[in-house]
């Protein structure tokens, strides 16, 4: 009968521990792990820029002929939208920069002075994003004004003449916070050809390369 009672409890000792590790298995749950949040590029954003411009005028005129280049720093802003869609990013974008380039050429008889007053584009973009980073592409229209002096026997002639071209270029986009995003831009333009002072064609193009910051909302 002793030895009986032993077993007995035993038993019901090794099913009590049983049900208590059970009871723990099924209270104790894993800690879920939280996942960091995925940047996303869509969305709208204003920004400032600064650079440097190339600038290449050609005359054909009743004093002569040829090119002379006119380069300088420029400084502006530039606003724009984005929408992503995978790892794609496509927008369009605004800016408009000031310009500061004038300088003064001497022809046979004729000292003549040219200078651009701004840039500005409106430009559709593409491009593809590695969370953070973006390298894109950009084309569209663009606009300037360029004034010209000529001085001649002592007559002096000015005119401002508008000019719309196009514009094609690419760059990269780094997103330091949610909001916070710098920008590296190289950018051609061609302004095609027109008269200018009623006895010359002047054609111009432009090369820029811009640094800037944005603002993401």
């Amino acid at each position: 009968m002793r030895l009986g009672s032993i077993f007995v409890a035993s038993a019901l000792s090794l099913i009590a521990a049983s049900g208590a590790m059970a009871a723990d298995a099924i209270v104790q749950e894993p800690v879920p792990i939280a996942e960091a949040p995925v940047f996303t590029w869509t969305g709208g954003y204003v920004g400032i820029q600064g650079g440097y411009a190339w600038n290449e005028a050609e005359f054909d005129a009743v004093f002569g002929s040829g090119s002379r280049d006119f380069d300088g720093g420029l400084l502006g802003g530039f606003i724009g939208y984005n929408w992503q869609v995978g790892s794609f990013v496509f927008g369009v974008e605004g800016d408009i920069n000031a310009t500061w380039n004038d300088e003064t050429f001497a022809f046979p008889g004729v000292e003549v002075e040219v200078g651009t007053d701004y840039l500005a584009s409106i430009r559709g973009r593409v491009g593809y994003a590695w969370d953070r980073t973006l390298i894109f592409g950009t084309g569209g229209v663009a606009f300037t004004r360029a004034s010209v002096d000529a001085s001649a026997g002592g007559a002096t002639f000015s005119e401002d003449q508008s000019y719309t071209g196009w514009t094609v270029g690419g760059g990269a986009e780094y997103a330091f916070t949610d909001n916070l995003i710098g920008r590296l831009e190289y950018r051609y333009y061609d302004f095609g050809k027109e008269d200018i002072l009623g006895f010359s064609d002047v054609e111009l193009n432009t090369h820029t390369v811009t640094a800037g910051f944005s603002y993401k909302f």
